[in-house]
Parts: C-alpha cells; sequence; structure tokens
C-alpha cells in the first residue's frame, strides 16, 4: 500500500510537472507580435517571417499592412486607439513626432546591445534612427536621392559629366543646341514629400544647408545655396531647359526617350532605367555625386522600431527584439535579399562591399559610385513639425520654381512658418 502510495504521488508530480511545462511552452507559443508595414513586397516580407519563425519556435509574427498613402495617419490612429501594436515601420519623418509622444521605445535604452551596430550603419541612416541621443532602430531600407543622367548622350556630344551646377547649365544649353529640347527633366508635385527632399539633396551638394545648428533658417538669405539653388531652378524652367513630370514613374519613360539627359531622383529609380525587359535605353543611365562643391545628398532611412506597448512587457519586449534584429541586424541576410531580389538601398556598411550584392548592383549601376555617395550623404532636419512645415514649404517652392512667385517671397514666407512652428512646438 504504501509503495502504490508512493507511486501515486510520483505520478502526480510527473502529471503537475509536465502540465508546468506544456503551460510554459503554450505561453511561449502564445507570443504573437502584431507587426505593421506599408504595402510593398507583402510576398518577400512574409516570407522573411516564416524564415524567422522556424528559428523561433513559440514566437509568431502577424503582418498587418496598409497603403503607403494611409500609412502615418493609420499608424497614430492605431496608437491613439490601443490597438496592440508590437512592432513598425518607421521613418525620419515621423520619429521625433513618435517617440515625443511616447509611442516608441527607446531601442538603446531597453536594449543596449543594439548599439554594436552603429558603427556599421552609413551615419545618415544613424541619424535618421536616432532621437534625444537614443537609436530608436535597426534599418529596413536605406537609399539617397541622386544626380542621374544618360552617359550615352553626353559621349555622343563630347559634353563632360557636370560637376557642378554652373555645368548642368552648361551642359543643357549645349544639349539643347544640338537638338535635345529639355536636358533636364525634374519631378514636380508638390503634394510629395519628396519634392521637398529632392531640393534639399540638390542644397546639400552645393555645400549648403537649411537651417543652422540652433534651428535658425538660413535658406531665406540670398548668399545661402539653397536660395542661388531655387533661383537656379526657376531660371532653368523660365529658360526652357527643364521639363516637369508629376511622378518619378513618369520621369523614368520620359527619360527612355532619350529627350532628356539629367535628372535629381531616389537611386533606386536607376535600376528602372537599366532594366533591360522595360528601358529602350537600359545600360545608358548612371549616377554621379551630386553636382556642387561638397557633392554630398540626402541620404534617409526607413527602419524597423519597437513599440512602448510592445516593451513594457518583457516576454514581448525580448521576442519584438529578436524579430528586428533578425530583420535589420545579424548578419544582414534580410537587408542583403532586399538589395538583391528588390534593389533596394542599404545603410549597413558590410553590404557595400559583399560580392554577391556587387554583382547584382552592377547590372545597373557602379557599386563605388553608390558607396562613394553615400558615405558623405547626409540625412534630414528633422523635429516634431518638419513635416508640418514641409506640406506648407513644397507648394510654394513649386510657385517659385514655375516663376509664380519670387525666389525671395516664397524663402521669407517659408522662413516665417518655420520660426512659428519652432515656437509652438520648442518653446522659443
Amino acid at each position: 500500500m504504501k509503495r502504490l502510495s508512493n507511486l501515486w504521488f510520483v505520478s502526480i508530480a510527473l502529471v503537475i510537472a509536465t502540465s508546468t511545462l506544456g503551460l510554459s511552452a503554450l505561453a511561449q507559443e502564445d507570443i504573437t507580435l502584431n507587426f505593421t508595414v506599408w504595402n510593398y513586397s507583402l510576398e518577400t516580407i512574409q516570407d522573411n517571417i516564416r524564415i524567422f519563425e522556424e528559428q523561433n519556435p513559440g514566437i509568431k509574427v502577424n503582418l498587418i499592412d496598409y497603403a503607403w498613402p494611409d500609412y502615418h495617419d493609420t499608424i497614430v490612429l492605431r496608437f491613439r486607439s490601443g490597438t496592440q501594436t508590437d512592432i513598425i515601420y518607421s521613418g525620419e519623418d515621423w520619429l521625433p513626432e513618435w517617440a515625443s509622444a511616447g509611442w516608441l521605445a527607446p531601442l538603446e535604452e531597453i536594449v543596449p546591445e543594439v548599439a554594436q551596430y552603429k558603427d556599421k550603419t552609413a551615419s545618415y541612416a544613424v541619424n535618421d534612427m536616432t532621437f534625444n541621443g537614443t537609436l530608436y532602430g535597426l534599418s529596413y531600407y536605406a537609399d539617397l536621392i541622386s544626380f542621374q543622367f544618360n552617359a550615352n548622350l553626353l559621349e555622343e556630344n563630347g559634353i563632360p559629366v557636370p560637376q557642378s551646377w554652373e555645368d548642368v547649365r552648361q551642359a543643357a544649353e549645349s544639349l539643347q543646341a544640338a537638338g535635345i529640347e529639355k536636358p533636364f527633366v525634374y519631378e514636380y508635385d508638390q503634394e510629395l514629400p519628396n519634392f521637398y527632399s529632392a531640393f534639399v539633396a540638390q542644397v546639400y551638394g552645393r555645400g549648403g544647408q537649411m537651417f543652422d545648428g540652433e534651428l535658425n533658417p538660413v535658406f531665406n538669405d540670398p548668399q545661402s545655396e539653397a536660395f542661388k539653388h531655387l533661383q537656379w531652378l526657376q531660371d532653368m524652367y523660365a529658360d526652357g531647359l527643364m521639363a516637369l513630370e508629376t511622378h518619378e514613374t513618369k520621369v523614368v519613360p520620359a527619360m527612355n526617350t532619350g529627350r532628356h539627359a539629367f535628372t535629381v531622383l531616389f537611386n533606386y529609380n536607376l535600376a528602372a532605367l537599366n532594366n533591360a525587359a522595360t528601358s529602350a535605353l537600359a545600360g545608358d543611365f548612371a549616377m554621379t555625386p551630386m553636382p556642387g562643391d561638397s557633392h554630398s545628398t540626402y541620404g534617409f532611412a526607413k527602419f524597423y522600431a519597437m513599440t512602448a506597448e510592445a516593451a513594457a512587457d518583457p516576454a514581448r519586449r525580448e521576442a519584438a527584439w529578436k524579430f528586428i534584429e533578425f530583420m535589420g541586424g545579424g548578419d544582414y541576410q534580410v537587408a542583403k535579399r532586399w538589395a538583391i531580389e528588390k534593389g533596394l538601398g542599404f545603410a549597413q556598411d558590410p553590404l557595400f562591399d559583399d560580392p554577391d550584392v556587387q554583382v547584382a548592383w552592377s547590372n545597373w549601376i557602379d557599386p563605388a559610385d553608390f558607396k562613394e555617395q553615400a558615405q558623405i550623404a547626409q540625412n534630414g532636419t528633422n523635429t516634431a513639425f518638419t513635416g508640418i512645415w514641409s506640406a506648407y514649404f513644397r507648394p510654394l517652392l513649386a510657385k517659385a520654381i514655375v516663376g509664380d512667385a519670387s525666389v525671395q517671397e516664397v524663402m521669407d514666407s517659408g522662413a516665417e512658418e518655420w520660426l512659428s512652428l519652432r515656437s509652438q512646438f520648442l518653446g522659443y
């Protein structure tokens, strides 16, 4: 009887132990992370999630996507409504707003090991992912705005690759005399945030800035490079040297007609320009460092960020960090995949010299040119009110380019609005 009693207690102990282990495993499997993205290449994201889940049993990732034009406002609604959101695609232009509101977790403070990736990432991207001195994420995608040109067209007409904006003007005049009606084609749409970013990229190329270190506007000074460049754009349009198209998807086919030699676009458009399957002039196009004294340009980063909600729970925080590191860190296999399969830009330094990336990219760009430009790129001036101000300034910029307003009027109005917003948000 005593033996049976002992066996009974042993059995009960085993059942309890097994149940406890089962509950622990179940709890682990029950960690489901909500990952929100904009709806680009969802099949690739889903496959990356599949690989992560295979390597991390017990963590599931639920993908939620929104259209790009609706993304910012929808994410804000999710935050305000308390809808479970664990990891998101964030961006340089949203970080100050979302971090100030307490919606995003300061990743470097809660996961100090993320700092190891700083020295392996282009400086402009690190700056874009940093708020109040703290890194908030790891890069998903990073790119540059670059100066792109038809190398064959220049060679045929004996024109050297422009090094300054004065060179661009002279080359355009020479090409026009040779029968190219409007050698420079420009993306022109005041609704697009990149309409402003492209202007900043050109100012950076000249060696200029829009603001000083105290966030004072400097662009309304007639001696500033920003002022000079807006005047340059206005003159190019007025003199019939520049054509306008409303979107990059129209600029690319316009360049493919051979009627234009120069443009300024997100760098990934070179892949489309040099795609033999769709481009009649594939192989003719190249990039060169942005014209000007510094040859710098605008670089930006989109990144994986953890929400404050996810960070508040230790188990969810650990799972979210594993996912972020898998997607944006580690050996950079996910970023490498995006670069090779989709031609997406990147900020992870090791990938610049990765043989597989170089082979894939050499079909449409000289990887050394991209690396050189990335090393001297700068991020934008990101504040909680930059987006609001940009929406105000872009229509003014558009008016100035086509001559509906003077450069001085536009720049003064933009500076006045900036100072007003700075006072509202920062108190000075």
